[in-house]
């Protein structure tokens, strides 16, 4: 009977320091690569350093953590609840708009299935819209996606989810629309772009979601990559001048001393964001090749150095905000994000004569 309590109790033990361990190992990972993080000044090095990074990722996409918990992560692991196909699949298309054709090509060879069953997500039509970006989006992949959109409209525009038919939210916005411009949907995209101008604060920054039925906004109305997710709408569908001008006039003064933007734009408390940053960077960009005000050049290089501070030692951008949980449940953590690491390269690029 003791030996059978002392077996018991020593594998408690070893589940506790296994568990413990790995929290620990975690928080130890993160603290020592922040060292020295956000001494870049040369451009070229950091865009390197950035670049070696995403062709690794690509190909070994680290997973964003579905859940904020930072204890017993292995739990979460091993009960499936760490990590969300779609969530990774946004995080691949960042990647791949940020690295080059050649790198999407040896992408799709290396991968089977990208784009199976009936109902393909949001998400991944955001990583065809990459795909086909790129030239590696196969046309047999293009007409499941196509498709499969067609059974998912609700209403005449296409729901974030089949569990909340009646909710359209900003994320929808970012992913789906540039992908339907690509392909010549384009009254579809207008009539996901323009349902949503009832949720629009002032006429200007998308609440995180809303109600089709009650025709109430729903969530934050400053949220900062909500925002990003209709920057990339707006940038992405090739017109929309009006829209992306107003918008970069007013996110001009929300930008922090240090170029960057915070996880929230109207507080100016709210931890910075790198995914948020990212995406107003991409926005001066356009805004500035519509109108060369040098206000909109002067916002991006301060993004652009905004993220080199952010950037630790061996290339990764840091500090961006985790995944949402839903409607105001917003992530409190900050880390690396391999869709921002994409959106970099992504938005220096754009940006390479403005830079």
């Amino acid at each position: 009977m003791l030996i059978s309590i002392i077996l018991v109790l020593s594998i408690v033990f070893l589940i506790a320091v296994v568990v413990t361990g790995w929290d620990i190992a975690s928080a130890v990972f993160i603290w020592q690569a922040r060292i020295k993080i956000g001494r870049w000044n040369d451009r070229r090095q950091w865009l390197e350093a950035l670049e070696t990074k995403a062709r690794k990722w690509l190909f070994r996409t680290p997973t964003v953590p579905v859940s904020d918990n930072t204890r017993y992560i292995i739990l979460d692991i091993l009960t499936g609840r760490y990590r969300s196909g779609n969530l990774q699949a946004w995080q691949t298309a960042g990647l791949i708009l940020g690295l080059e054709d050649d790198d999407a090509k040896r992408f799709v060879r290396s991968r089977h299935e990208l784009f199976s069953g009936d109902n393909i997500s949001v998400d991944k039509a955001f990583l065809a819209y990459a795909l086909k970006k790129r030239g590696a989006l196969h046309s047999e992949d293009e007409n499941k996606v196509l498709s499969s959109f067609s059974k998912q409209l609700s209403v005449g525009t296409v729901p974030y989810s089949e569990s909340l038919p009646d909710y359209r939210f900003v994320d929808t916005l970012g992913m789906i629309c540039p992908f339907l411009y690509s392909v010549g949907l384009d009254e579809l995209a207008e009539r996901q772009l323009m349902e949503y101008d009832k949720a629009l604060f002032d006429n200007t920054f998308p609440y995180h979601a809303y109600d089709i039925v009650s025709s109430l906004p729903l969530g934050a109305h400053d949220w900062g990559r909500g925002t990003g997710w209709y920057i990339l709408a707006l940038v992405e569908s090739g017109r929309h001048e009006d829209r992306i001008l107003k918008l970069a006039e007013r996110m001009l003064p929300l930008q922090r001393p240090d170029g960057s933007f915070g996880s929230f734009l109207f507080d100016r408390y709210s931890p910075k964001d790198s995914s948020a940053t990212v995406l107003a960077g991409i926005l001066f960009v356009k805004a500035y090749e519509f109108c060369p005000n040098e206000r909109f050049k002067d916002a991006a290089v301060k993004v652009q150095n905004a993220l080199m501070k952010m950037t630790r030692r061996d290339g990764t951008i840091d500090f961006a905000q985790g995944d949402t949980k839903g409607v105001g449940m917003y992530s409190s953590r900050f880390q690396s994000m391999p869709f921002v690491q994409g959106m970099t390269l992504y938005f220096a690029k754009l940006g390479d004569q403005l830079l």
